[in-house]
């Protein structure tokens, strides 16, 4: 599988509630970050175009993200990070790696990381979100028409955010996307 080594080492809207930090360690989050421009994947903070009230980040498969801090200003500037802004940085680096794991940065071609049914299911329910939790997730994507593989997609990305550190993913879209 394709995470598994990711999992042995370390075992777009956003509900606050979900947002538990893996990791909160700044050094790691700023390698993830580096690592995601290294790639040549454009990086925007608090975008006045795409961070409409309530929106936490996004990763377009044309090969951008944009991350929407909690606490942003109307000037659009960084402004401290919290627990959910790296959740979120984490999240969307995950659906980067899905845009790598079938193809090439921005060539819009998306792939889960675990295709296998039985190891998709293992890989969610050990996240550290519970059934009902997940359950929140779906009905939230689903109220906004997500349904099928790209909810698949989200519920991944959540999972990863959720349990896995940043400097692993970082290591993983090195391994994947260059």
């Amino acid at each position: 599988m394709k995470l598994k080594s990711l999992l042995c080492a370390g075992a777009l809207l956003t509900p606050a509630l979900f947002s538990v930090p893996v990791n909160a360690t700044p050094e790691d989050h700023r390698y993830l970050a580096q690592t995601i421009q290294s790639l040549g994947v454009p990086l925007t903070l608090n975008s006045k175009v795409h961070c409409l009230p309530g929106e936490s980040g996004s990763y377009f498969a044309a090969g951008f993200m944009i991350i929407c801090q909690d606490h942003r200003t109307e000037d659009g500037k960084q402004v401290s990070w919290t627990e959910n802004d790296l959740d979120t940085l984490r999240h969307e680096a995950h659906h980067l790696l899905q845009d790598c794991a079938k193809g090439t940065i921005g060539d819009r071609k998306m792939s889960l990381m675990f295709n296998n049914e039985k190891d998709f299911k293992r890989f969610i329910s050990n996240s550290g979100y519970t059934q009902e939790q997940l359950q929140q997730l779906i009905k939230h994507y689903q109220k906004q028409g997500v349904t099928g593989y790209d909810l698949l997609m989200e519920l991944e990305a959540f999972a990863v955010a959720r349990s896995i550190p940043a400097n692993l993913i970082a290591d993983k879209l090195k391994e994947y996307c260059q």
